[in-house]
C-alpha cells in the first residue's frame, strides 16, 4: 500500500513537472511579444527584451491605434467568425441528428457515415476548391472565407457520436407525444447537447479566428483582408538585401514594437473567449470521442 502511494505520488510530480513545462513554452512566446509590445525602440533594435519589457510606454499601441486598415480587418475577422460559426454549427447539427439515430430510422445511416468519414480522409485538393470558389462568384467576398468550411467532417462526427449516446427513450416518447424530427431536435436533443456544442463553438471560433491562408488565396483586395493575413502582409521578413540604407534597416527593426502590438491584440480575443468555454472543453471532447 505504501509503494502503490509512494508511485502514486511520484506520478503525480512527474505529471505536474511536465505540464508545467509544457505550459511554459505555451506562455513564453506570448509574454515575450507583450514586453515588446510595450517597450522603447532602442532595447527592441539591439534585441534586449526578453520577458520584461525596457523602457516601458504606451507608443506602439498608440501607433496601432491610428492604423485604420488593422480596425478594418478585425472587423473583417469579427464578422467571418460570427458567420462561420452560424453556419457551420447549424450544419454540424442538421448533418449530425439523421446519421445518429438508429439503422431503422434512417436507412442510409451507414452510407453517409463511411461517406462523411472518407470525405475527412481525402479532400478535393487545393487547385479544385479554389476553382468552385471562383466559378461561384466567390472570390474577394466574405463568404468565401466561410462557406468552402460550411461543413466541418470531423466536428459532424464529434457531434453525432454525443447525439448518439443521448437515452432513446427521451426521443422515442417524444415521437409517441406527436414529435416530428425537427422537434426532437430542437425541444430534446439540442438543449442535451449542450457541452458539446460549445467545445466545437470554440473550436470553430478559433480555426475562422486564426485562418490566413483561405484569406490570401480567394481575397484580391488588401482592403477585404481578415485580420491573420493582413498581418501575414505586414509581418512577413522583408528581403534584407534591398535595404540600401542604415536608416531603411532601422526602420524595419524598430517597426517590432508596433508590429508585437498587432499581433497581442489579435490574440486578445481568443485569450477572452477561452475561460468562458474550458469548463465544457474537456467534458465535450470526451463525451463526443470514446463514446459510441
Amino acid at each position: 500500500m505504501a509503494y502503490s502511494s509512494l508511485s502514486r505520488k511520484v506520478f503525480s510530480f512527474v505529471n505536474a513537472a511536465i505540464c508545467l513545462f509544457i505550459s511554459l513554452l505555451c506562455i513564453a512566446p506570448v509574454i515575450h511579444v507583450l514586453a515588446i509590445s510595450f517597450s522603447a525602440k532602442d532595447p527592441i533594435i539591439s534585441g534586449a527584451i526578453a520577458f520584461l519589457p525596457k523602457g516601458f510606454n504606451l507608443k506602439n499601441y498608440a501607433y496601432v491605434m491610428k492604423e485604420w486598415n488593422f480596425y478594418t480587418s478585425f472587423g473583417i475577422s469579427v464578422v467571418r467568425t460570427i458567420l462561420a460559426l452560424i453556419v457551420q454549427l447549424s450544419m454540424t447539427v442538421l448533418a449530425s441528428y439523421p446519421i445518429s439515430l438508429r439503422q431503422g430510422k434512417f436507412r442510409f445511416r451507414g452510407f453517409f457515415t463511411w461517406y462523411f468519414l472518407i470525405a475527412v480522409l481525402f479532400s478535393g485538393s487545393l487547385i479544385p476548391t479554389y476553382l468552385v470558389v471562383k466559378n461561384t462568384g466567390l472570390i474577394n467576398s466574405i463568404w468565401s472565407l466561410v462557406l468552402p468550411g460550411a461543413v466541418p467532417l470531423f466536428y459532424v462526427i464529434l457531434m453525432q457520436n454525443f447525439m448518439k449516446n443521448l437515452p432513446e427513450e427521451i426521443k422515442e416518447s417524444a415521437a409517441i407525444d406527436g414529435a416530428g424530427h425537427f422537434l426532437v431536435l430542437s425541444r430534446i436533443v439540442l438543449p442535451l447537447c449542450r457541452v458539446s456544442m460549445a467545445t466545437i463553438s470554440l473550436f470553430i471560433i478559433v480555426d475562422n479566428w486564426n485562418a490566413w491562408f483561405d484569406g490570401m488565396l480567394y481575397i484580391n483586395d488588401n482592403a477585404k483582408f481578415p485580420l491573420q493575413t493582413y498581418l501575414r502582409s505586414v509581418l512577413i521578413v522583408p528581403d534584407l538585401t534591398q535595404v540600401t540604407d542604415l536608416n531603411t534597416l532601422a526602420r524595419l527593426v524598430a517597426s517590432g514594437g508596433a508590429d508585437a502590438a498587432k499581433i497581442f491584440l489579435a490574440m486578445l480575443p481568443i485569450l477572452l473567449v477561452y475561460p468562458f468555454a474550458q469548463k465544457h472543453f474537456v467534458k465535450g471532447i470526451v463525451l463526443g470521442s470514446v463514446k459510441g
